[in-house]
């Protein structure tokens, strides 16, 4: 329809702004994809297309497990629910057949589409910061973000700040390099202030496995050198990790740990011994004086009373004996005497420690896995806690697994089978809370049983092996990133999830596969 040249320049901005439109929320996501899909079918030549697609096996590869998703449709209970999952997924078809069809793209692309994603993550971000901390001012680190799950963001920021390296490395001009490390600044930044914890994990490891690499390189001086900076490093992780586990998992050997039947009152204690829950050493319920409690709280904080009684603010009598706890006072009239006008307002906003709020955002988040941990081990709460959660996700994914484990339930009925599950096995979990695994692996086996298994594993490390030698540095710490990811979400599952394997994966792997072409002299003429 349009002259050949005009395709190309449309087809090119599609691709390479594609990022910035994911970052910018759903409908902008999908433009690029809408205009370069409609840029393909104008463009015509559809027997030449094929011609260069039929015969490329990289192509049936990047959209096995589409067809997979397609094929699940013959064996799902829940059609509405498989076809939603075909949606977010057709980008795993679509780019590759339009990429891979169309003329080579290199590194210019792979320069143009990273700085698009640097301009997403900062204008995303900047978004966030402003909604979060001026309009909203937000308390919840993980609800800062605006278009997408924290997690989806904290992996995108981490590929813009390792693009930002890359850039700032292979940059020749003076100004390029400032603005890159400028933003690799903010880039961190935002994941501390956003509350990126699983960001910022990943990014360190990434990290981390970059410097060991480079450090094999080097003369063996420069190895002890960074080997005793590393090990330091990761000892004192450690020392504060154990410190923390320590005073959150272990008991003190101390009079306020010991049982008793009364306070200096005389008035009685009550002891829930089989509830092992602690704060800094300290039992939290052990020698609890009940009635004093309600009675001068109520007194010193009259706009903020609580009762027994779940309806009547329960939460503030939790709150209150692991704040008095973590303090090391009495669970009694005494104890909520002593408390500061400071203290009585962190209690007021939830915070069940002391030393919170002088912590560190790392100390806090390490201090809210060690505790969900204990409530794991204890059998206590689980709702609203992401990793104990997560354990039993994976329990409930290994359940139906182990029933349909070759062709699995098939496309759009994971959720059914789960329900099922949670609903028979794990009563303590609230319904809102009935989620998928959140492990990508463990949900594609659930999907399509080892078969499926077999084929998205195909997927994933065939273009590895493939095209090793051309792939683009960039490919290694994406690659490291989505992996990572897989782990502990179903990354694949959302638009900004799939977004990110389809985009970055289909860019990388083109431009190395027409480089090999290129190269080996195998590259078509009409191209």
């Amino acid at each position: 329809m349009f002259s050949k040249e005009l395709h190309r320049k449309i087809y090119l901005f599609a691709l390479v702004t594609s990022p910035l439109g994911l970052l910018l929320g759903r409908f902008p996501g999908s433009l690029p994809m809408v205009i370069m899909g409609a840029n393909w079918l104008l463009e015509g030549g559809f027997t030449q297309k094929w011609k260069l697609l039929k015969n490329n096996v990289l192509f049936y590869v990047l959209i096995s497990l589409f067809l997979l998703y397609v094929v699940g449709l013959l064996y799902s209970s829940h059609v509405d629910n498989a076809i939603e999952e075909i949606r977010i997924a057709l980008p795993m078809l679509a780019l590759p057949l339009m990429v891979l069809s169309s003329a080579p793209i290199g590194k210019a692309e792979i320069r143009y589409t990273c700085m698009a994603l640097i301009l997403g993550c900062v204008l995303n971000t900047l978004w966030c910061l402003i909604y979060g901390f001026v309009l909203h001012h937000i308390e919840e680190g993980r609800n800062l973000s605006r278009f997408m799950s924290h997690i989806r963001l904290g992996m995108l920021i981490d590929l813009a700040f390792l693009a930002c390296v890359y850039l700032m490395l292979t940059s020749k001009e003076v100004l390029g390099k400032l603005v890159y490390v400028l933003c690799m600044f903010y880039l961190l930044f935002v994941l501390y202030a956003l509350s990126l914890m699983s960001g910022l994990v990943i990014l360190l490891i990434v990290l981390c496995g970059i410097s060991l690499y480079y450090l094999l390189k080097q003369k063996l001086a420069y190895q002890i050198l960074a080997s005793t900076v590393f090990v330091v490093l990761i000892l004192l992780g450690l020392r504060m990790i154990l410190q923390l586990s320590a005073s959150q998992l272990q008991g003190n050997i101390s009079d306020y740990n010991a049982m008793k039947k009364e306070n200096v009152k005389g008035r009685p204690y009550i002891c829930f011994d089989s509830l092992g829950v602690l704060e800094n050493g300290h039992y939290v319920y052990r020698n609890i004086q009940l009635e004093d409690l309600r009675r001068t709280w109520n007194k010193r904080v009259p706009t903020d009373t609580f009762s027994y009684s779940g309806q009547h603010n329960l939460k503030r009598y939790y709150v209150l004996l692991r704040y008095l706890s973590s303090a090391g006072l009495n669970k009694d009239e005494d104890g909520v005497l002593a408390l500061s006008a400071t203290d009585i307002q962190n209690i007021r906003n939830n915070i069940t420690n002391v030393d919170f709020v002088y912590w560190s955002y790392l100390h806090k988040r390490l201090y809210e896995l060690v505790n969900e941990y204990a409530d794991f081990k204890n059998g206590g709460e689980v709702n609203g806690h992401s990793f104990a959660l997560r354990l039993r996700y994976w329990q409930a994914a290994k359940m139906s697994i182990a029933s349909h484990w070759f062709f699995g339930v098939g496309s759009g009925d994971v959720q059914a089978s789960l329900d099922a599950i949670y609903e028979k096995h794990f009563p303590e979990i609230s319904k809102k809370y009935y989620l998928k695994p959140h492990n990508q692996f463990l949900t594609v086996m659930m999907t399509y049983g080892i078969v499926g298994l077999l084929v998205f594993l195909c997927m994933l490390f065939y273009p590895l092996f493939y095209l090793r030698k051309y792939l683009s540095p960039l490919y290694a710490v994406f690659f490291v990133i989505l992996m990572l990811s897989f782990i502990t979400e179903d990354t694949l599952g959302t638009q900004a999830g799939m977004g990110y394997y389809t985009i970055f994966n289909t860019l990388f792997c083109a431009t190395a596969y027409f480089k090999k072409q290129q190269i080996l002299g195998d590259l078509p003429e009409s191209r």
